[in-house]
């Protein structure tokens, strides 16, 4: 038998073929989900500034709650000692709210409220035109937090506003609100220099009244 015979017996054999490196599709499929990921934390981070707690914790309150308010003219609560509303404010800090603090208005908003928007610049207006009598103070309270309505967060709302007024973040359970005996805002409460309350009120009031009622508290 010849070696050209022999080479025409002989099985060919197949060269192996190269197995494919999955390396390259996990390193795609992580660098895939860390971009997937670093997109989301955007979006998240989005929702609220850092820093600032939007809803925040639990707000406490010291004292008799007012009852809630029906008739401004005929309101049980004129007299009746203000409670103190404890949480923290717009600066992240802590902030108290109480019968201690001398005459006052109490302004509360809802940052999703289309009242509270169309109310807003007005008051904030009066503020820098001086329409705060000296030894008054005007706080507010930011109450019904939701993410999922405009102005969104209210921190950011009352700074595009320019309202720089020390205001306390309302929590979840809109406790600072019912403590007021408020069901609905933009909501009002004057408080005498005593720490008793003195008017009530909600719904837009308009820049005049509110300055008229801020001069009561300080005659």
């Amino acid at each position: 038998m010849t070696r050209a015979d022999r080479s025409r017996r002989s099985p060919r054999r197949t060269p192996p073929t190269p197995r494919r490196s999955s390396t390259p599709l996990v390193l795609g499929g992580v660098v895939a989900v860390v971009v997937i990921a670093a997109v989301a934390a955007v979006v998240i981070a989005g929702l609220a500034p850092a820093g600032v707690a939007e809803p925040a914790g639990q707000v406490t309150i010291s004292g008799e709650p007012l009852p809630a308010l029906v008739d401004p003219a005929a309101d049980p609560a004129v007299g009746q000692q203000l409670p103190t509303l404890s949480g923290i404010g717009l600066d992240g800090q802590p902030i108290a709210v109480g019968p201690d603090g001398g005459p006052m208005a109490i302004v509360v908003l809802a940052h999703w409220c289309a009242h509270c928007q169309a109310e807003l610049p007005g008051l904030v207006q009066l503020i820098a035109q001086g329409g705060v009598p000296e030894g008054v103070t005007v706080v507010g309270v930011s109450t019904a937090i939701d993410a999922l309505r405009p102005n969104y967060p209210p921190s950011a709302w009352f700074e595009r506003e320019g309202w720089a007024q020390p205001t306390l973040i309302d929590d979840a359970s809109s406790t600072a609100l019912h403590a007021l005996g408020l069901s609905s805002f933009p909501g009002f409460v004057f408080v005498d220099a005593q720490g008793a309350v003195a008017l009530r009120l909600t719904g837009e009031i308009g820049t005049d009244r509110f300055g008229q009622l801020l001069a009561s508290l300080a005659s």
